[in-house]
């Protein structure tokens, strides 16, 4: 909080002059997912798992990217965590099937309905797959490049 504090305390505002915004990580001023990943991994220390390696070098939209690490982060805003950070929702059940707590293990693995939905998915693409009930196995066979 007192580095947030700080920073603010270094904006200079010009009166008349518009606002607008510019991304200060690497320098670039040019946003990447791959520069957010650099960022946030110097900020938990650098360590870095070989799922995560080989995720930001596929070839896909950085929109999917920062999903795929939100989802392995368990940071999507889940009923489950949405509840445990006190947020008032109605109940923590998972919309469409209603048995069980929505997560991320729910969602990508034991749900009824989502897996009635990845095997359309992978039908479609033409893909063999099984998945594990924890999220960052399912990418463990994935040869990425």
């Amino acid at each position: 909080m007192e580095q947030l504090v700080q920073r603010l305390q270094e904006v200079k505002l010009v009166l008349g002059e518009a606002d607008n915004w510019v991304w200060k990580v690497r320098g670039c001023q040019i946003f990447t997912v791959n520069s957010t990943y650099v960022q946030v991994m110097r900020v938990r220390g650098g360590e870095s798992s070989p799922v995560y390696s080989k995720l930001w070098r596929c070839k896909v939209l950085p929109s999917a990217l920062f999903t795929a690490w939100r989802v392995l982060e368990n940071r999507i805003a889940y009923r489950v965590n949405l509840v445990r950070r006190g947020v008032a929702v109605e109940n923590s059940l998972f919309y469409p099937c209603g048995e069980e707590e929505e997560s991320s293990c729910h969602l990508f693995s034991v749900c009824k309905f989502a897996w009635r939905v990845w095997c359309l998915c992978f039908e479609w693409l033409g893909v063999s797959f099984v998945i594990h009930k924890d999220p960052m196995s399912n990418f463990s066979q994935f040869k990425m490049s």
